[in-house]
């Protein structure tokens, strides 16, 4: 470590230089800045003229690598022949939760069904339309249920009818209904299988679109059946209605994000309050409450100019992104607690301009790590394949970088003026009025309450001064090692043992208010549909020539494997248009059934077998006629399967499914089921988490390297580091949080903030020249306890409104906050500070001469924490000989507050 030691020495030096320079540049040209700043934020601002929000759970949370994006693709392709695919789910449930086919309630369920299908109507262009006018093909899907209800009826309570009414599938005049993905929580006589009761109903709206004009048909419809479930919460319905479609899951999404956005303004009022009245002080001269105002502005300037200009690149807005303020804001006034406190350092005595270099040079390379660390926490992000994770990330990464662009150039514009307000005695209140000079009598007095309070410190100070002293002995007696260690034992083992339950993937109530009229539908899908039935697609994009002999029965063969593999309901849930079409062709040629292309366009054509035509890809007719292999472009067919409610299930039949798939690649097999997006997750998320989580560890490390090169440091720092974020990660399994996109991008967070806490003690701890690790310590918790209860505090009330909205999405960020907050303090200042008291340092000598020279007194330190907590005295009592012995040392000693 000792020759990086002196290659960081020097380049802290340089930095050192650079932000003095700077500082001195800014300050000739404070008002430049501000108005280059300003006219900067305008222009990109304007980038909200290309604002668009864009919000499709599947296309957004689903990694760009995950099997399911490509199946999904394929199925939406082969349905794009016709047009794009609607889909909306109504489910029924009685609202005593009883029998829904007791007298009464089943007229009731065939009254909704006939409404949903026939009379809920929509305006538009002047012309109204039921689900009936637009279903086309698809209208038979939604056919089955009423079929079902109405045999029951007739057979059960009005006698009419003989039908024999079985389950899972019933014979309807010769044709096979399928009733296992409409009909659940079924009860049915043990020897005759005749249904006798079920305890929900799920009736499926199809549709296809084909142009712009009925999709905006379509919509309407949909919000229409929404609006009418609303109606039937009423306790004096008979049946409970509830609805869940993709477009719907996508709109309850975007309502949390903009339930989020108004909040802002009260997050900034708190902010606003706290930064102004903890930055007080009583002498109306040196105090800073309207750049402490300016100040919080800032990372809303830059929220602005980051966001403004994203847009201007054309990259689009998705809900998650609605945190980014909250965050930046945080961040931002950290910086801004840091910058004042190294101005009140400054003496007072020096011009404005010297003061700002001195405060650039000190507090800028401290608000450089954190920006750093919060970069590189983020940026890494960028790389994962989830595009909701990959657009959190550019939008804070982007936000991160101009924050301390905004930071550095313009909130120093604003100290500028306030030194130059300062130097002409301006009052900070009253801006139009000066402060006069004291008299010679008023130095005086000044100078004799001071010696006082050093001889006799005020009561606040010998509390400070109790505080830090029992502080540091905890730190160095030989009982705390004990004490500490046994602690992080038991904490590490009561974390690992939380991350080992951590259940993985994200599911779609997760993103729900929980208040959305949606969830109960997505429950009863999760702990009864998901049960007991679900269809899996099987498309065969390359159907080759159906003539060949044995190409009819490799298919029927790869059909008999999907019935049969783990899970699968069987040939009674198997929908085929070859079953119905192969008898079909025995007909027209007189028993034969060699397979014929020519016999297609009519038998679609035919009302008996009209259904089947949305299962196949015609080409064109004449290809047909003329017995082409082109007639047939591509078809699919389905099947059943049921008990599968765990996702890792799921996963395990998918796989199977896939795996059968491949053995027939020469038929392009691509296997669809709904739902195997949130499957998937369990693919990508853990690996894709180790890796992000490892590699912005190891960026972490080399930041650490170059700013605190010493192995003990280093070493110390990265175990910190990695057990702040294992705390973060049991604890949110302890609080019911599972690893899915949203956990992955907090987890992101967590490492920039955790990294924080743990390098501003470190660096503390490392710069200063100190005879004895006590001295060392001391100087440490004197330089940064208070701005890090400080920053710490402010990032909680920031974030603390979130609670108001009672959403897992916005939830999870709130907790990661309050814990690694939490965590990073117990282990900055307590944990920390004690394990340095246990382990030999060395520091490596550099060749500048910027460190702390010179061991400064126990009161000298005690007052540095105390005048940062002084808001409420707000006098600085430094003697001029004070203020040159940190003079001396411009960064050895700079308060770092954590992010």
């Amino acid at each position: 470590m000792g020759a990086l030691g002196r290659v960081c020495a020097k380049i802290e030096e340089k930095v050192h230089d650079v932000f003095y320079e700077l500082g001195i540049h800014i300050a000739n040209w404070p008002k430049l800045w501000l108005f280059i700043l300003t006219v900067w934020t305008i222009a990109m601002g304007a980038g909200v003229v290309r604002f668009k929000e864009v919000n499709n759970v599947r296309d957004h949370f689903s990694a760009s690598t995950s099997p399911s994006l490509k199946e999904f693709a394929i199925a939406r392709e082969f349905f794009e022949e016709l047009g794009s695919p609607f889909h909306l789910v109504i489910a029924l449930e009685a609202a005593d939760k009883g029998n829904l086919l007791r007298p009464g309630y089943i007229e009731k369920a065939l009254e909704i069904e006939d409404f949903l299908q026939y009379k809920l109507k929509v305006e538009h262009e002047g012309n109204y339309y039921a689900y009936s006018d637009f279903c086309g093909t698809q209208c038979e899907t939604s056919d089955s249920v009423n079929v079902f209800l109405t045999m029951f009826r007739d057979t059960q309570h009005r006698k009419q009818t003989h039908v024999k009414l079985t389950y899972p599938t019933m014979d309807v005049f010769g044709h096979r209904v399928y009733l296992a993905n409409n009909i659940f929580e079924v009860s049915v006589n043990n020897r005759s299988q005749v249904v006798e009761g079920c305890g929900l109903i799920a009736i499926n709206f199809h549709a296809i679109y084909n142009n712009a004009t009925s999709e905006k048909i379509m919509k309407k419809w949909e919000r229409a059946a929404f609006e009418y479930t609303l109606t039937t919460i009423d306790k004096s319905q008979l049946i409970r209605v509830y609805v869940t479609s993709e477009g719907l899951v996508s709109e309850e999404v975007r309502r949390t994000g903009i339930l989020a956005m108004p909040l802002m303004s009260l997050t900034l009022v708190i902010v606003m309050a706290f930064t102004v009245l903890t930055t007080l002080k009583k002498d109306p001269v040196k105090s800073k409450p309207l750049e402490a105002f300016l100040g919080v502005l800032c990372p809303l300037l830059s929220l602005v100019a980051s966001f403004g200009n994203l847009f201007w690149l054309g990259f689009e807005f998705l809900p998650i992104v609605t945190v980014v303020p909250f965050l930046i804001l945080s961040i931002g006034v950290d910086d801004i607690f840091i910058f004042i406190h190294a101005w009140h350092r400054t003496d007072p005595a020096l011009g404005y301009k010297d003061r700002m270099a001195e405060t650039l040079a000190d507090a800028g390379p401290s608000i450089s790590i954190t920006s750093l660390t919060n970069l590189m926490s983020f940026g890494i992000g960028i790389m994962t394949p989830t595009p909701a994770i990959y657009t959190f990330c550019v939008f804070i990464s982007v936000a991160v970088i101009y924050d301390y662009i905004y930071q550095i150039f313009f909130f120093s514009a604003v100290l500028v003026l306030g030194g130059i307000r300062e130097e002409n005695r301006g009052n900070a209140y009253l801006c139009w009025m000066t402060v006069p000079e004291m008299t010679e009598e008023e130095r005086k007095a000044k100078a004799e309450r001071v010696k006082a309070h050093k001889e006799n410190p005020p009561w606040y100070a010998k509390i400070a001064q109790f505080v830090l002293h029992y502080w540091v002995e905890f730190a160095m007696a030989w009982w705390s090692k004990f004490l500490v260690g046994t602690f992080l034992i038991v904490y590490w083992g009561f974390m690992i043992n939380g991350t080992l339950q951590i259940k993985v993937g994200l599911t779609s109530e997760k993103l729900f208010m929980d208040d959305s009229p949606l969830l109960p539908l997505v429950k009863l899908q999760t702990e009864v549909i998901f049960k007991e039935g679900g269809q899996v697609a099987v498309f065969v994009n390359n159907p080759g020539d159906l003539r060949q002999p044995d190409a009819v029965p490799e298919i029927m063969r790869i059909l008999t494997r999907f019935e049969n593999a783990n899970n699968s309901v069987g040939h009674a849930s198997t929908h085929m248009w070859l079953l119905p079409y192969l008898p079909y062709i025995g007909l027209q040629n007189r028993g034969s059934i060699d397979f014929k292309y020519s016999y297609l366009p009519e038998f679609f054509k035919l009302m008996e077998y009209r259904r089947w035509s949305h299962f196949v890809n015609l080409g064109d007719h004449q290809d047909c006629k003329d017995e082409k292999p082109s007639c047939l472009r591509k078809f699919v067919f389905s099947t059943g399967f049921h008990d599968a409610v765990a996702w890792s299930d799921r996963l395990r039949i998918l796989e199977e499914w896939r795996g059968i798939s491949s053995e027939y690649s020469h038929l392009n097999l691509t296997v669809y089921e709904d739902f195997s997006m949130y499957s998937d997750q369990l693919l990508s998320i853990v690996p894709v988490t180790q890796q992000t989580v490892f590699f912005a560890l190891l960026c972490m490390i080399v930041i650490l390297m170059l700013f605190t090169p010493s192995f003990v440091t280093i070493c110390t720092s990265t175990i910190a580091v990695l057990s702040i974020n294992l705390g973060v990660f049991g604890m949110l399994v302890y609080t019911g949080v599972d690893l899915d996109p949203i956990s992955m991008t907090t987890t992101l967070m967590a490492i920039g903030f955790s990294v924080d806490f743990v390098a501003h003690i470190t660096y503390h701890y490392y710069k200063g020249d100190f005879a004895t690790k006590r001295d060392r310590i001391e100087h440490a918790l004197a330089s940064i306890a208070w701005p890090m209860v400080q920053a710490g505090t402010s990032t909680m009330a920031s974030i603390a409104v979130l609670n108001l909205i009672h959403a897992y999405m916005v939830q999870v960020f709130v907790k990661v906050v309050v814990l690694v907050i939490a965590l990073g303090m117990i282990h900055g200042l307590i944990i920390l500070p004690v394990v340095f008291a246990a382990l030999p340092f060395s520091k490596a000598e550099g060749g500048h001469g910027h460190g702390h020279k010179g061991h400064p007194t126990h009161k000298e330190l005690v007052c540095s924490l105390v005048d940062l907590g002084r808001s409420r005295e707000g006098m600085e009592y430094r003697s001029s000989e004070t203020h040159q012995s940190h003079q001396g040392s411009p960064r050895g000693s700079s308060p770092i507050g954590p992010h």
